[in-house]
Formats: structure tokens, sequence, C-alpha cells
């Protein structure tokens, strides 16, 4: 397959008339759901494809989303997170779905107890990310109650506890149970 430039695009673009523009738009509109969910999200409808991307996030990692056992899949629930980056550049929106992703992995370990360190470090890590996220944006108090209900349930193993609660407490006082 021959890569085209975004040069040679546009100038390819340039040379259409308007009708014809808006024929392509739509022909990419009814082919292909992701150019189908990038306008949704521009015209104002992101809760449902924030909804999308969570439950595909929340069933990998969380029992009774599917039949059996979670699934586990790491590289599906960041390609639904890095999707959805594409969609939007909200970041109360990105912040969102992130940490719908750390609380689904601690959700997991908490339950499991898995033996693997990246279960309990993942999550850590997206929880300060998305808290430092929130506090620039502007909106960290509207994650402060699941902030404090991840920390909440959080297993000891490999001092997830402390390190979510130590994190917790940078940003919203000391962490009380």
């Amino acid at each position: 397959m021959a890569k085209i430039s975004v040069a040679s695009l546009r100038k390819k673009l340039n040379n259409q008339n308007k009708a014809d523009l808006v024929e392509e738009i739509l022909s990419l509109y009814k082919k292909i759901p992701a150019v189908k969910e990038y306008y949704a999200m521009q015209a104002g409808d992101p809760k449902e494809i924030l909804e999308k991307y969570k439950t595909i996030i929340e069933k990998e990692f969380i029992e009774g989303k599917t039949r059996g056992m979670p699934k586990l899949r790491f590289s599906v629930a960041r390609k639904a997170l890095n999707d959805f980056k594409k969609l939007t550049d909200d970041p109360y929106l990105i912040a969102d779905l992130m940490l719908t992703y750390a609380e689904s992995v601690s959700h997991f370990s908490s339950e499991y107890g898995p033996g693997e360190e990246k279960f309990y470090t993942l999550p850590e890590n997206m929880f300060e990310e998305v808290l430092t996220m929130a506090k620039k944006g502007g909106f960290l108090k509207k994650f402060e109650d699941r902030a404090y209900e991840m920390v909440k349930n959080a297993c000891d193993g490999w001092g997830h506890f402390d390190s979510l609660s130590s994190t917790y407490a940078t940003y919203y006082g000391e962490f009380i149970s």
C-alpha cells in the first residue's frame, strides 16, 4: 500500500469541490466507526461514547462483566484508552476514562491478589497521573469520591494501599477510612 503524505492529501482535497468533499466525509462516516464516534464527540455527545470505552476496560478486569473470569488483557484496555484519546482532547473526559482504567485494575488486584507487580503499579501510576491532570484542569474535586473509594477498596499487596493513600493525601489531604 502506497503511503500518502498530509501534503499530497491536502493537495488532492483542495482540488475537489465542496459537494465532493461532503460526499467523501459522508462515505467515511458510513464506513468507519471511529469517524462516526469522532463526529459524535465533536457534536457534543460524549457520554455514550465514553461509556462504551469504560465498558471495554471494565470487561477486561471486573468479574461479572463477561462470562467467567475477567480476561485481563492490558493491551485491549490500553487500546481503548488510546482510541478514546484520538476522539477528544478534553482533559476531563480523558481523565475520567483513565480513572476507570485505574479503578478496574485495582479492583481486580483487590479481589484476586495476583502475584504480578504490574497489577499494582499500573493503577498506582495512572491514579497519580489522573489526579495531576485533574488538578491542572481544575476538576480535582469532581474525582474526590471516586479517588476515596479506590483507596478504601485497595488491598495491601505490594504496598498498593499505602501507595494509593499517599497519592490521595498529596491531592486531597490525609486518607481517613
